[in-house]
Order: C-alpha cells, then sequence, then structure tokens
C-alpha cells in the first residue's frame, strides 16, 4: 500500500494550513481603525447618505455600535427633518432602514425583534 505515507503526508499538511488560518481574536485589529462618535463622524455619516449640504446635525447618541443623528435642513433647503440610524462596521457608520431594525411594535414596549439597542430605541425608532 504505497499510497499511505502519501495519504499522511498531504493531511499533515492541510493540518498545518488550517492552523496557520486560525486567529486568536484577540489579536485582530481593524484595517483603517473604529467609527467614533464625534460632530464630525456624525455629520459626515449623514452627507455620505443624502449629500453634502442636505442635512445638518441637530442631536445624536451612540451605543454599543450603533448610532441615531437627527437633523434640520440645512440653511436654505426645502426639506423636513430627519432621523437617520447607523450601523458600525469598521471605520464607517452604514444606514439602516428603521423598519429593519426597530421591529415589530406592538404594546409601547422594546420589541424582541428589535436589533437597535434598547436604549436608543424610543429617540431612534419612536420620533415622530
Amino acid at each position: 500500500m504505497k499510497n499511505g505515507p502519501i495519504s499522511f503526508a498531504l493531511l499533515g499538511a492541510a493540518a498545518l494550513v488550517f492552523t496557520g488560518c486560525s486567529s486568536d481574536s484577540s489579536e485582530d485589529t481593524m484595517v483603517g481603525g473604529m467609527t467614533e462618535c464625534t460632530d464630525a463622524a456624525m455629520q459626515e455619516a449623514v452627507s455620505a447618505v443624502y449629500g453634502d449640504g442636505g442635512f445638518e446635525i441637530s442631536g445624536y447618541k451612540c451605543e454599543d455600535g450603533w448610532a441615531y443623528a437627527t437633523t434640520n435642513p440645512a440653511e436654505g433647503e426645502m426639506s423636513a427633518p430627519r432621523m437617520f440610524i447607523f450601523e458600525a462596521e469598521g471605520q464607517f457608520w452604514i444606514p439602516k432602514d428603521a423598519v429593519t431594525v426597530c421591529g415589530t411594535y406592538a404594546d409601547g414596549t422594546y420589541p424582541t425583534d428589535a436589533i437597535i439597542p434598547e436604549s436608543l430605541y424610543d429617540p431612534a425608532c419612536l420620533a415622530g
């Protein structure tokens, strides 16, 4: 049986490849950094969604990789105030649809199917 040593060698090589691919999560680093919860970062996130100059941040809050930003139309713009919801992904704030992340509103309590943190639910999801 000549295949035995060759099969064993291939199996050993495969084990080394898989071992080399494993990582310790404590050593992982984000390429490009992490999102920031600052005036500038929130304004940049809103501008990325709606275009530069359309809205100005009037308030925001971040928690557990999520954020909401309340906005007013920029001077000279003809539109209504808006609420934006974002989820952090690496160094970017990614816009999220309230229908998707706020869950099913039923009795005034935090929905069990909501994705956004409970502390952000009322201001982000129940804003008029």
